[in-house]
């Protein structure tokens, strides 16, 4: 009772003081050679105040107010500045000015604890995946870019996808968010990846290990929190094109302005492939043999994303947002092997609102709409439909509401009280009990950040939730950070808690000659998550190396089951069921490395050892290899109109277990180079030209077995990205 007493007080306190008077500060930023530096961080330290430079280098930063602060200039590839200012009246003439650095230790990131942190003072352990980092790779999507940096992510091919996994547990367990708000709706029970593009991309911010007390049931393998751009331009128009074999290309088209308090963003893109095969064999399971087939292991698409999202700074104190998303992506499959295609719509709204009570303390506001539909598309004619006809498969809703509150009681303290509402429905004619079922989910949640003798760092948080269905939950998470020049020491525990989908107890579906089915008898699963981290930071050089352990009680996995024990199922129908095997476990180690080398040339890389273990079949959990790496080596040289970045990536990892059969092991490499002609005034271009899987490795396995990778071989790839900033 008197730490919410002590928390009231503090927010009525905070209150009294909005009136006070408020002041602006603005500048500069500027490499050495006095180039500007476009995307930098600038923002008051232990503060929600902050903002980006444009590509002028400039900045400016409303609603301070007096007295002293610390002002830190920060990004990706540079050193950081900090430097104390003492604000009594409107600053205008701040100049700052970065080197450059090889260490991705400039960014700021806010995932692990929910509020702003300079990385390598980050209490929790969060890798960033930059935009400097996506450019040298050219991803062709997410999987593509996630791969080529982070050892610890793998995704299993499939005809609808791909599952994503983090350390050994798939994407129900890890909890997908574009700018803070969570990701919904999938294709087969994966996150449909196709409405995430890294052409617009600022940074990714990944947390391991279970995050529930900050995020809720979903987090309890891991956070993966995409940050777009938006860039503070006054006018900024750009389009990127990139082609490749097999019909692939992606344009992508943004046009962001800024005028005074308003800014709007504007996004869309295009994408799409002619698709290909691999094997041109099928395996028919229910018969144990192959034949011919046009199956493809890579289907045909064509996927359209429109987003727009405005902004608007009411007064010094108040900012608000709304923002919208139409997404549809259309799968085809050859007439052959079957008489429908995939199609998917997906519309999100997000709106909300900040109200920065003073220089230490805000208050947050969101509420975020997601609805995903999943149809067949008719690519023939027949008895009752025609070509191009729709039937409705499966539609999903959720509603997010949430409201938070941060207040900097000191320097060396801050605190964090947030409340969200959840709801969910589920509609499936024929696949769901009653055709629909929905669940909605309450919850509370605080954390405390503690900074002692400036070494020390601690982060005390917890959550209580209910649940419709399955009644209360508690889940704390403690971390502890010690700083030692250039030496970070990192452990972290954290209870996870995570709640039956509504498709895990409800959907019955059937594919290929196998029945899946809910359970309405499941347990919330839960784990214990234990991790320690060790970080060297010194000139040039970034190396970190953790181990973890996540041990799961009722962990929630197909088991197969006897026809004769489910009515109205043939004779020899494989039934996949869903059910809580009572114990399984996760460990393993994570190394990661970036090194600045001679003559512009940069090497980093990564190393990750899974074990995942079904404890109560001994066995390994399915789909998961032991041994990932990645390798990424890097030159760049700057000249006076042009810049060249060539790089060369590598990804290596070792066979999935599977029960049937296991997934190939493989190893690929790609040569990306990226030509820049620079200082145009206001406008820029890039030209990318590269070899994906240099050394032609194919997964010629059949259809219907486990793929180890879908890339279809060698192919060119070329892109030309066009920008104008005012």
């Amino acid at each position: 009772m008197k730490k919410i007493i002590f928390l009231l007080t503090g927010i009525v306190l905070s209150v009294f003081q909005i009136n006070a008077q408020k002041y602006t500060i603005s500048g500069t930023v500027e490499e050495s050679n006095g180039d500007p530096v476009y995307m930098a961080n600038v923002y008051l330290d232990g503060t929600t105040l902050g903002t980006v430079t444009n590509n002028k280098g400039e900045f400016k930063i409303k609603g301070i107010k007096s007295g002293k602060a610390f002002l830190v200039i920060s990004r990706t590839g540079y050193s950081r500045t900090k430097k104390e200012i003492d604000i009594d009246s409107d600053i205008t003439n701040l100049s700052f000015v970065l080197d450059k650095s090889a260490k991705d230790l400039g960014a700021v990131t806010v995932t692990g604890t929910g509020t702003p942190h300079h990385i390598k003072n980050a209490p929790v352990k969060t890798e960033i995946i930059s935009e400097k980092n996506i450019k040298e790779i050219s991803p062709k999507g997410f999987e593509d870019m996630m791969k080529s940096i982070s050892p610890s992510f793998d995704f299993t091919p499939n005809v609808m996808g791909s599952f994503m996994k983090l350390n050994g547990l798939g994407n129900d367990y890890i909890l997908m968010m574009v700018d803070g708000q969570r990701l919904y709706g999938g294709l087969g029970g994966q996150i449909d990846m196709n409405r995430i593009n890294p052409e617009n991309i600022e940074r990714v911010e990944i947390v391991k290990g279970a995050s529930s007390a900050l995020y809720g049931s979903e987090a309890m393998g891991g956070v993966v929190n995409i940050i777009t751009k938006e860039p503070k331009n006054k006018v900024r128009i750009s389009n990127n094109s990139v082609v490749s074999s097999y019909s692939t290309w992606q344009q992508t088209n943004n046009i962001d302005l800024n005028f005074g308090d308003f800014s709007s963003h504007t996004s869309f893109t295009h994408k799409q492939t002619d698709g290909w095969q691999l094997s041109p064999y099928e395996y028919d399971s229910r018969k144990d043999t192959t034949f011919r087939t046009d199956a493809k292991a890579q289907n045909a698409y064509m996927n359209k994303t429109f987003k727009q999202k405005v902004e608007y700074a009411v007064t010094n104190n108040l900012e608000i947002y709304a923002s919208g998303k139409f997404y549809k992506n259309d799968r085809k499959r050859p007439e052959s092997v079957r008489s429908y295609n995939l199609y998917f719509e997906d519309q999100s709204y997000s709106g909300g609102a900040k109200y920065i009570i003073n220089n230490n303390s805000d208050i947050t506001f969101d509420y975020h709409s997601d609805l995903f539909e999943y149809y067949y598309k008719y690519n023939q004619n027949g008895d009752n439909y025609s070509e191009g006809d729709k039937s409705l498969n499966k539609k999903q809703r959720r509603d997010d509401y949430e409201v938070k509150w941060v207040n900097k009681f000191s320097e060396s303290h801050r605190v964090s009280v947030g409340s969200k509402f959840s709801s969910e429905q589920l509609t499936s004619k024929d696949r769901v009990v009653n055709d629909e079922a929905d669940a909605y989910t309450m919850s509370v949640y605080a954390q405390d950040e503690m900074d002692f003798f400036d070494e020390l760092s601690v982060v005390l948080g917890s959550r209580f939730t209910h649940h419709k269905e399955f009644g209360s939950a508690f889940t704390p998470k403690l971390t502890l950070m010690y700083q030692l020049n250039d030496i970070n020491l990192r452990a972290n525990y954290a209870k996870g808690y995570k709640n039956p989908t509504l498709k895990e107890l409800y959907y019955r579906y059937e594919r290929r000659g196998r029945l899946y089915l809910g359970n309405t008898d499941l347990e919330p699963q839960k784990s214990d998550y234990y991790a320690a981290t060790f970080e060297y930071n010194p000139k040039n050089i970034s190396f970190s190396i953790s181990g973890y352990r996540n041990d799961l009680t009722n962990k929630i996995n197909y088991q197969t089951v006897d026809p004769a024990n489910v009515e109205g199922v043939e004779e020899g129908t494989i039934i996949r069921k869903h059910a809580n095997i009572e114990e399984a476990m996760t460990q393993g180690i994570d190394l990661l490395f970036h090194t600045k080398l001679a003559y512009g040339f940069t090497l980093g890389g990564g190393y990750s050892f899974v074990d995942a273990l079904n404890l109560t079949d001994d066995i390994r959990l399915e789909g998961v290899a032991q041994n990932y790496a990645n390798v990424r080596l890097n030159y760049a040289n700057n000249f006076n109109w042009y810049h060249l970045d060539v790089s060369l990536l590598g990804r290596i990892q070792d066979e999935k277990f599977y029960e049937n059969r296991n997934a190939d092991a493989y190893n690929i490499w790609k040569l990306s180079t990226t030509h820049t002609l620079k200082k145009m005034q206001s406008f820029e271009a890039e030209l990318t030209i590269g070899i994906d899987n240099l050394f032609d490795y194919q997964d010629n396995t059949p259809y219907g077995y486990h793929y180890g990778t879908l890339n279809p071989g060698r192919t060119i790839f070329a892109g030309l990205r066009i920008r104008f900033m005012k």
